[in-house]
């Protein structure tokens, strides 16, 4: 009987963090979030400041627990190890301005459901991106995950 009751309370520990965890990795599908107007997108005004010229290219805006995530995308002008430079499109497809991304060592993005490493990307590839409207990050999908990176003035 005591036995049993070790085994119940360890249970009892174990799954809500095992749950949890199956939670996080699950991927989030844009498409199935609420959608709102890019003109309901309100930026930061840092980030305005350094990238005017983003509402512009905003594509979709989708609603994930309560923050608002504008999608972008844009064209990989230049990579190296620790950054990678990008042309940000708008809606048409023309470049507006250049910035570059910080991700960490190792650091993917999704492209057509796959993740593909930084380090991998080929000049002239397009890739889409999501913003949260409150900070100056950029990540694969909207969600509340580490997968983000550091959005910078674009590295020469």
């Amino acid at each position: 009987m005591k036995m049993r009751n070790v085994a119940i309370v360890a249970l009892a520990l174990v799954a809500p963090v095992s749950l949890a965890w199956a939670q996080k990795a699950k991927p989030v599908d844009p498409d199935k979030l609420p959608q709102v107007k890019c003109s309901e997108m309100h930026f930061g005004k840092a980030f305005l400041d350094k990238y005017p010229h983003a509402p512009a290219a905003c594509q979709d805006v989708r609603v994930y627990k309560g923050k608002k995530y504008a999608k972008f995308s844009g064209k990989v002008y230049l990579t190296s190890a620790d950054s990678t430079t990008i042309q940000l499109l708008n809606v048409a497809g023309d470049p507006l301005t250049t910035f570059s991304f910080k991700p960490r060592p190792g650091q993917s993005i999704k492209i057509n459901g796959k993740d593909v490493k930084f380090t991998d990307l080929q000049k002239g590839e397009t890739i889409s991106f999501w913003v949260p409207e409150d900070r100056m990050v950029a990540q694969s999908l909207p969600s509340a995950t580490r997968d983000q990176w550091t959005v910078t003035p674009p590295v020469n």
